[in-house]
């Protein structure tokens, strides 16, 4: 006994960068869209355990563009507030960080993160599950599920983003590095993302099922292709469908309890999940009826949030008063937290929320041209760089719903969107050790500095 435990202690010993930044994701997606001490002291450790590389291969294309990003919004805070904490750009300043220690891993530490990010992703939707169904029968009122993230749309595309993780995960035990039971977790993600009813998210996991498609077409026949998005769909749509149920069971039954039968029953389907997945390969019609479901599915979705359409509608809106402001300032933009007050005051509609639910837009009319060119830069690279099908799936989701939403906000959401869609060493070059010592030790002044002004202000 007293041997494993050394020898896994070992184990965690030699693989300390991955699971340091594995602590950082958790401890990022537990503090919504950011508090400057608890980023601060995330950024220190993170630099400390970059610090210690060897060496970096990193794609410049999409570092340097961060970079200049965080700079940006720097400069836009000093504009507006004096100093450069007060903003976006201290927290924002853990994106080109976290870019570089992933960078930094070898390839078993790069797996072992992926893998505890799912890890991570499956206890959040299994938690949300939990607590919606403890709530509805407890209390008897239901509402959309929130999760540990607090927000249903937030909450709605972090699933999504681990769905297509787990889908990456399946191709990578289909090459012999076993996932093991990682994989059943995605009825859990597929269930919780139906209680989120997050239309925005439904409509970025659509558009990385489109580019899923194109990639298969591009390597197999059209028969193929149909029998692959046939399999897909089903999976999806079973899996949706148990959540759907939990839903409808708990909110217009009557008996909220009812929902109770329905979580042992996607239990169930969680242990016979790779049977289940089996069995859609052998008997590709039975995959083609399920996937039919999910027009069920779908328009259960559609009944249960009525008021969608009205909401989408109000975005758009929402993105024509920031585009109204885009010229306003468009060196340094209006500052951070400036466009809501801007907003209440000009005589228009009042959105009532701290950013436009579109992010270029948005960046650019708090903190300039400049930063959104180095946004928008970035997401293109991403999109553009070569990886495998289901991780460029889960970028173009991801890119998708900042389109619509504020997801990029949401540190934890984007930090596990990079881990998990990012490939940082692809198209990159080695840089040696003492510049990647020099990057570091810059980043952990910064940290420092908003540590000790959020201290200070407190």
């Amino acid at each position: 006994m007293t041997h494993r435990i050394k020898q896994s202690l070992g184990s965690m010993i030699d693989h300390y960068p991955a699971f340091c930044l594995a602590l950082a994701l958790v401890i990022l997606s537990l503090i919504g869209v950011g508090d400057v001490r608890v980023t601060s002291l995330a950024g220190v450790l993170l630099c400390g355990v970059g610090a210690t590389q060897d060496s970096v291969k990193v794609d410049l294309w999409t570092l340097l563009p961060l970079i200049i990003y965080d700079l940006a919004a720097m400069v836009s805070s000093y504009m507006a507030y004096g100093n450069i904490v007060d903003g976006y750009g201290a927290m924002h300043a853990l994106y080109p960080v976290i870019y570089l220690v992933t960078a930094s891993l070898s390839g078993e530490d790069t797996r072992l993160l992926k893998r505890c990010c799912v890890l991570w992703m499956g206890i959040m939707a299994a938690v949300g599950i939990g607590r919606f169904v403890f709530r509805a029968v407890t209390t008897g009122r239901v509402s959309r599920m929130t999760g540990l993230l607090g927000n249903s749309n937030a909450m709605g595309i972090f699933l999504v983003v681990g769905w297509f993780a787990v889908m990456y995960l399946g191709e990578e035990d289909g090459k012999e590095n076993r996932a093991g039971f990682l994989l059943r977790l995605e009825p859990v993600l597929l269930a919780a993302l139906a209680l989120t009813l997050s239309m925005g998210s439904f409509l970025a996991m659509a558009a990385g099922i489109g580019v899923l498609l194109f990639e298969k077409k591009r390597q197999a026949s059209w028969r193929d292709t149909f029998r692959y998005v046939c399999g897909l769909l089903a999976r999806a749509s079973f899996g949706m469908g148990i959540g759907m149920l939990i839903y409808l069971a708990a909110a217009r039954s009557g008996v909220p309890w009812v929902c109770v039968p329905l979580l042992v029953y996607g239990a169930a389907a969680v242990i016979y999940w790779k049977t289940f997945s089996r069995f859609l390969q052998v008997y590709p019609r039975a995959a083609f009826m399920i996937a039919g479901f999910g027009i069920l599915v779908a328009s259960s979705a559609v009944v249960l949030r009525p008021s969608a359409a009205a909401t989408f509608a109000e975005r758009l809106e929402m993105m024509s008063s920031g585009l109204r402001y885009l010229t306003a300032d468009p060196l340094f933009g209006v500052g951070p937290f400036q466009w809501r007050l801007l907003d209440l005051n000009d005589g228009g509609i009042y959105f009532n929320t701290w950013h436009i639910h579109n992010i270029p837009i948005h960046i650019g009319v708090e903190m300039g041209w400049i930063a959104m060119a180095m946004v928008i830069l970035t997401g293109v690279r991403a999109l553009g760089k070569k990886k495998s099908p289901s991780q460029r799936a889960g970028t173009a989701a991801f890119l998708f719903h900042n389109m619509i939403d504020t997801s990029f906000f949401y540190l934890g959401i984007t930090a596990c969107s990079m881990v998990t869609a990012g490939e940082p060493g692809a198209g990159g070059k080695k840089t040696g050790g003492a510049a990647v010592k020099v990057v570091f030790l810059l980043f952990a002044v910064l940290f420092a500095y908003g540590l000790y002004h959020g201290m200070a202000g407190s």
